[in-house]
């Protein structure tokens, strides 16, 4: 018997129930699945469809509140044209927005935020999304 199961054998009445009600919707009589636990960046790319540079440059909206594209691109030393690709596919998942400020001297710039939290956490929403579609779609096979 590996150490693993004679630990789980010893595990007593309480700690069975901690370790039932931690395991969200899956009954206490269903043997756990053995699941990896995904990285940051691994559920940002299977998610949202992200590539390395996108999440780079999420991470710099995240840091450099408000910032252009410009801006951006020095933050992340990328040329801009490719710094806005990516803003342009965060923007499509809702993950980033922008906003037009007009300037003094004529002309505006867009500025870039992380999406706003006040209706939820819109990274979790597009989660529950995705592995209910996930779901659906091992149904269906």
């Amino acid at each position: 018997m590996s150490s693993r199961t004679e630990s789980q054998a010893d595990l007593s009445a309480s700690g069975r129930t901690e370790r039932e009600l931690s395991r969200r919707g899956v009954a206490a009589d269903e043997p756990e699945l053995s699941v990896t636990s995904p990285t940051r960046e691994e559920v940002l790319r299977t998610v949202f469809s992200l590539g390395e540079q996108d999440i780079r440059t999420y991470d710099a909206v995240a840091e450099e509140t408000g910032a252009t594209t410009s801006e951006l691109g020095d933050h992340l030393d990328r040329d801009r044209s490719n710094v806005n690709r990516s803003l342009k596919r965060l923007r499509e998942t809702g993950l980033v927005t922008r906003s037009r400020r007009l300037l003094d001297e004529g002309g505006h710039v867009y500025q870039y935020y992380t999406a706003d939290t006040e209706s939820g956490d819109p990274m979790a929403q597009a989660v529950d999304r995705w592995r209910s579609a996930a779901l659906d779609a091992i149904a269906s096979e």
